[in-house]
């Protein structure tokens, strides 16, 4: 039988929406809403040898992944609004991001505000970390070959921020984006679209989906305890 003390502690969990297992979730799939797809082109990599050297074929852009069936992979899905007054607590352990072959892996991603960061360099080359905020404070640093990791702290990540750009001063191809959340309530779609947003505190909200080509959508929602399935769709930018 339940204690009266256990019964509050968990109903505490519910109302500020801190504890796994005691919401909904939402999940789906991430389309382009278009009757023709622009085509995707290799990364012009020549002026780095060893670059080059890391691929047997030549590497397609990530600006736009998209499958026959139109689904799109790297969208980030997240909840825009709708959590005021919940507090969430910041994962100590930090979100990874690599270097491989000359591009950003994963190319999108989300952390907590003050959740670290930690940048890899799995090449072995010179590259150069530089992420670009607009509300957070900028970062630029070299990483030479022997460098193989490099901390960035949670201070560096004070604000939510949709998105931050990353890039490589060394070789002018490779980005990445991050967006930073005061809420772990995002994800980014995978390959074939899906995504899945776990233990969402019951309310109403907005979910958005950012992509770094196509436009975006917002859609109104309502979670319960239950399950439910998104469909988010993207269209193609107006030149």
């Amino acid at each position: 039988m339940m204690s009266t003390r256990t019964f509050w502690v968990l109903s505490l969990l519910v109302m500020v929406g801190v504890g796994p297992g005691y919401g909904g979730s939402i999940s789906g799939r991430v389309k382009v809403d278009a009757k023709k797809i622009p085509a995707v082109k290799p990364v012009k990599m020549e002026t780095d040898p060893d670059c080059v050297a890391k691929h047997k074929e030549p590497l397609l852009s990530e600006r736009f992944v998209v499958d026959e069936d139109k689904n799109v992979m790297n969208a980030f899905v997240y909840i825009k609004s709708g959590l005021d007054g919940k507090t969430f607590e910041t994962p100590r352990r930090p979100v990874q991001l690599d270097q491989v072959g000359c591009s950003y892996t994963p190319r999108v991603l989300g952390i907590m505000v003050g959740q670290p960061l930690l940048v890899l360099n799995s090449d072995r080359i010179m590259h150069n970390v530089h992420m670009t905020p607009q509300s957070n404070t900028e970062l630029n640093k070299a990483m030479p070959g022997r460098v193989r990791k490099l901390p960035i702290p949670g201070e560096m990540f004070s604000q939510p921020e949709i998105m931050i750009p990353f890039k490589c001063d060394v070789h002018p191809w490779m980005a990445a984006y991050v967006g930073v959340l005061p809420h772990p309530f995002f994800a980014v779609s995978a390959e074939d679209g899906t995504f899945e947003i776990q233990d969402v505190p019951p309310g109403k909200y907005e979910l958005e989906v950012w992509h770094e080509f196509f436009k975006g959508q917002i859609r109104e929602i309502e979670v319960g305890t239950e399950a439910m399935t998104v469909d988010l769709a993207l269209s193609v930018p107006r030149k």
